[in-house]
């Protein structure tokens, strides 16, 4: 029980600080739009939050885009963006291509 009890919390202090990585806090942000819509249905929820396309890689509903607005994370959301996480991440899965 003891030992289940310190996995759970380490777990948890895992996700919070994951969380918390991942929170977008630049301009740019990687955008997740629901995988059915496509490219397509990524580019228009890009439009629709006033953002500029960046960057796509392999998966044509993951990319990453750019606004200097404030807002750009809540406009995301409110266009159809399923998550918003910080662009660094999308950087972090090009190492990995790469190797």
């Amino acid at each position: 029980m003891n030992a289940f009890l310190t996995a759970t919390y380490f777990a948890l202090a895992v996700a919070v600080t994951g969380a918390a990585a991942a929170r977008p806090t630049a301009p740019f942000v990687l955008v997740i739009t629901d995988p059915a819509a496509s490219a397509v249905g990524n580019m228009s929820v890009l439009q629709r939050a006033g953002g500029a396309f960046v960057w796509a890689g392999r998966v044509p509903w993951i990319s990453v885009a750019h606004s200097d607005a404030p807002d750009f994370v809540d406009r995301l959301h409110e266009a159809g963006a399923l998550l918003v996480l910080d662009h660094d991440l999308a950087l972090g899965c090009l190492q990995g291509q790469q190797t």
